[in-house]
């Protein structure tokens, strides 16, 4: 469901604007090698991702497009943000993701905005928000990796 479907304007919630945290889960060694992280995201956010993902997946019909963006042909992020339900049927929560698909993530999140050509309102109608909202989501993931980092002891 769009921003249109659901009666509300692109990033009018408060929540949407709401900053990321993200938590490493099972991390092996001092390295904190393996492990998967946790986003803590709201509702709004949750949705946004799984929009983003899910445009890139119809609208992007080369499967080498596809890999040049999301990094590898075996990253899927099919289950954590459960695309495979309706908008409806989606429960909004922490999405937890394997480094691989946190990256995948992060390249759908910049590459959307910069990378197509449609104008303002059909990338609105088509990802259910504006391409700086798209940005700024990247950047909160970015921010809040870093702030993961840090806090477990990474300089630099």
């Amino acid at each position: 469901m769009t921003h249109a479907e659901s009666g509300s304007q692109p990033d009018s919630q408060p929540e949407s604007r709401a900053e990321v945290r993200i938590r490493r889960i099972g991390a092996d060694g001092p390295s904190g090698a393996g492990g998967r992280y946790v986003l803590d995201v709201t509702e709004g956010q949750f949705h946004l991702l799984r929009r983003a993902v899910l445009t890139l997946a119809y609208d992007e019909t080369s499967p080498a497009v596809r890999a040049l963006v999301l990094g590898s042909g075996e990253v899927s992020l099919d289950a954590p943000l459960q695309l495979g339900l309706s908008y409806d049927d989606a429960v909004p929560g922490p999405v937890t993701l394997t480094f691989e698909q946190l990256h995948a993530l992060h390249a759908v999140l910049t590459t959307l905005p910069s990378a197509t050509i449609w104008p303002e309102p059909e990338f609105v109608e088509r990802v259910g928000d504006f391409r700086e909202t798209v940005l700024r989501m990247a950047g909160r993931l970015r921010w809040a990796f870093g702030a993961q980092r840090t806090a477990e002891g990474e300089h630099g």
